[in-house]
């Protein structure tokens, strides 16, 4: 056994290679790993092109490849969209007639579509719950023989249905699964399903091969099978949130149109941005010693907002032109008693710190809030492997409250995350505070928490005052903090820290003000600066003394400041993140420092099993076989979320990339020397114990999208896939939300 060195991974010797291989050795079997034949031309959509710069192929002569390893993230990309050849209207695609009729700007000839229409992808039956997981080792077994054991004996690509002469159904392929139907029964993509052949019967020629004659659908000769059964059993399944879908947290319609038109009526927002500036306003004119001992700006508000809507009608009337004396007076008066008794006058039926739902959380396995890799098909993965805690990925404050429909989808929640929030990210309370009234009032109901991201380290957000720069403004934060909370209601607020923006670490400063001050409902903390971003390990002795530093400001609260009829204050949860890759790091941490459990990002990017890893206390050496069936889950899942249309497979196939870009980082456990590996170890070039291994484990973005092809189908001729990270490493790529 050789030595280790540290930021080596240590490989047995017979794995190592010099290089990796320039292409990873064909392969085939059900699912297909030989070279997929080119789709058949499309139309791109006008403006979407492709990444500027390519991924760099494994394949560049060695004088062309650059000396230095590239770092950094490639912000430039773009991915095109790519559309049917001959569009067709939604509501034709459904099988439904078009309220537009003739003006419909979309195509209704369904066999001019049909004609044009892309082959059906070829796809594998899930098992019955769609992770393996849940099968017994035989039946496990017996799965994974049944798909993936001919990948490396076989050279012939899947058997498919032949194409029939028909040329409006020559595109069907009546062996494949599509993963909505085989499921629910149905699938709302209809005609432009990818796997239509899974649902629909032929029932006789098209008018293409017999004219009138033809029976089905507007002369194709087919009709769209509903299995009433599989649709039954799906409405009936065990606590579903909808019957209809697994997904919550959908905005009721015309809230995004009043949204963008901003004439959403906001309640609360517009009262306690003006008492948290009016508030800024009183303590700016205090001196430092007076500040230091001022009630203002801590604690609770207390906001009585029937006092304050008639205020705002009284102020009205007297700012008229016509405005009779007696107005004036009747202002005046209102809002002389509104100075003098607004604590008394507070309004009884406002959720207090004491009614909001406290996050009970000890112990439970966090995943982190992860840009572009956190969507919903990854967590759902991720909760396959008893993922407990769930945070959607980071939204912009201001694109929630302009009713942007990409932002509004991050809060979607799959209806099998135990606990789930969302994560914001903004400068002021000017920004936030709406947002979190939004949020509470259009989908309080499926949020367990929001979050507010204050350690985003990219230059474009700190540069706003947003993410890591709010750690220099504690003041911000707490009226931010305070103002949400607020207008949260009964919703727990949560924040997310690193140490410091620089080297000097100034956390434990905000840990000691953030719940006796503020109230926040939990914390989380990255035990890293902004300026470090990954290239030491993470301080988990500073996570510990922040941990200290909050449970001190608590019992210091209890003796000096609870009044005698107040409850008294237990501490929030706090969750520490940084390198934890296993069970060993997770418990260690977790014992040596007092926090309530730890977040988990990079470890679960590169690796999903490992919340099972933490929660059994065991290495899995888990096989080829398992990890690409994996690949198969995340499809399935991304289908189901995004669609089975052509542009659901490859935004689906966008996303699988993504995930593959992580997970191909994985080192095989039986080819290591000893365990366990540290999380910034970097391997050299190795071969795994088999093709698929190896396959598994390219740093090539076009074997990246092989592996997606084998369950996608061929990706059309000009899609190709730009990493978000320019390099590979193990220290410096990785999400960057901090």
């Amino acid at each position: 056994m050789g030595e280790y060195k540290p930021g080596t991974a240590p490989i047995k010797p017979e794995f190592v290679r010099e290089s990796w291989p320039a292409r990873s050795e064909p392969l085939a079997g059900p699912v297909q790993l030989v070279e997929p034949p080119a789709e058949a031309p499309h139309a791109p959509s006008d403006g979407a092109r492709n990444d500027e710069a390519p991924a760099e192929s494994a394949e560049a002569p060695a004088s062309e490849r650059p000396k230095k390893r590239a770092r950094g993230q490639n912000k430039a990309r773009q991915f095109a969209r790519t559309d049917d050849i001959v569009s067709l209207c939604t509501q034709i695609a459904r099988g439904d007639s078009c309220a537009f009729g003739d003006k419909c700007r979309y195509g209704h000839d369904l066999c001019a579509y049909l004609t044009h229409k892309r082959r059906d992808i070829p796809y594998l039956a899930p098992p019955p719950t769609g992770s393996v997981r849940t099968l017994s080792q035989a039946e496990r077994d017996a799965y994974l023989d049944r798909l993936y054991a001919q990948a490396v004996q076989s050279e012939q690509p899947p058997a498919a249905t032949p194409a029939p002469a028909d040329p409006v159904q020559a595109s069907l392929d009546y062996a494949t699964e599509c993963p909505y139907f085989s499921e629910r029964g149905a699938c709302p993509a209809g005609w432009r399903c990818r796997f239509l052949g899974a649902h629909v019967r032929r029932v006789s020629a098209s008018q293409a091969c017999i004219g009138a004659e033809a029976q089905g659908v507007l002369g194709t000769g087919l009709e769209l099978v509903h299995d009433h059964e599989r649709a039954a059993a799906w409405r009936a399944r065990p606590a579903p949130a909808q019957p209809e879908n697994d997904e919550v947290n959908w905005l009721a319609p015309g809230v995004a149109k009043s949204l963008r038109s901003k004439k959403y009526a906001y309640d609360k927002a517009p009262i306690i941005t003006r008492l948290l500036a009016d508030e800024a306003q009183a303590l700016h004119a205090l001196s430092p010693a007076e500040a230091a001992t001022t009630p203002l700006g801590k604690g609770p508000l207390h906001i009585d907002y029937e006092q304050h809507r008639r205020l705002e009608r009284l102020k009205a009337a007297s700012m008229r032109s016509d405005a009779s004396e007696e107005a004036l007076e009747a202002y005046e008066d209102a809002l002389r008693n509104a100075r003098e008794g607004s604590d008394a006058a507070a309004d009884t039926a406002r959720v207090r710190p004491a009614e909001k739902r406290r996050l009970q959380w000890k112990g439970e396995l966090y995943l982190a809030p992860l840009t572009t890799t956190g969507n919903l098909p990854f967590r759902r993965l991720c909760a396959s492997f008893d993922s407990d805690i769930h945070c959607g990925e980071m939204g912009m404050a201001e694109s929630f409250t302009s009713g942007h429909a990409s932002e509004w989808s991050l809060v979607r929640r799959w209806e099998g995350e135990r606990i789930f929030g969302t994560q914001l990210c903004g400068a002021k309370p000017e920004f936030l505070v709406p947002t979190a009234e939004v949020l509470a009032r259009e989908v309080g109901d499926g949020l367990d928490f929001v979050d507010v991201n204050c350690g985003c380290p990219i230059d474009l957000v700190y540069n706003k005052g947003a993410g890591s720069a709010l750690l220099d403004h504690a003041n911000k934060l707490g009226r931010i903090v305070r103002g949400m909370s607020e207008a949260l209601g009964e919703v727990p607020l949560t924040i997310k820290l690193r140490t410091g923006t620089t080297a000097k670490q100034t956390t434990h400063k905000i840990f000691a003000r953030a719940q006796t001050e503020w109230g926040v409902g939990g914390m989380t903390l990255h035990g890293r600066s902004r300026k470090q971003r990954y290239k030491n390990d993470a301080d988990w002795a500073y996570i510990g003394q922040c941990v200290d530093a909050l449970h001190s400001s608590v019992r210091t609260w209890n003796e000096e400041s609870r009044c005698a009829d107040a409850p008294e204050m237990v501490p929030v949860p706090v969750y520490g993140n940084g390198d934890v890759y296993g069970w060993r790091d997770y418990y260690e941490h977790v014992e040596s420092t007092g926090v309530d459990g730890a977040m988990i990002a990079r470890g679960a990017l590169i690796k999903p099993w490992i919340f099972t890893e933490i929660k059994e206390r065991r290495d899995w050496d888990i096989s080829s076989r398992e990890r690409l069936d994996l690949v198969r889950q995340f499809a399935s899942y991304g289908l189901t979320h995004w669609g089975a249309d052509t542009q659901g497979v490859n935004t689906t196939r966008r996303f699988l990339c993504e995930m593959l870009s992580f997970t191909h980082r994985y080192v095989p456990l039986g080819l290591l020397e000893h365990v366990p590996v540290r999380m910034n170890d970097r391997p050299m070039p190795f071969q795994g114990r088999d093709a698929l291994e190896t396959l598994l484990s390219s740093p090539s973005a076009q074997d990246w999208t092989r592996i997606a092809d084998m369950f996608l189908g061929p990706a059309p001729p000009d899609w190709h896939f730009t990493p978000k990270h320019k390099s590979n490493a193990f220290d410096d790529a990785a999400e960057q939300q901090g």
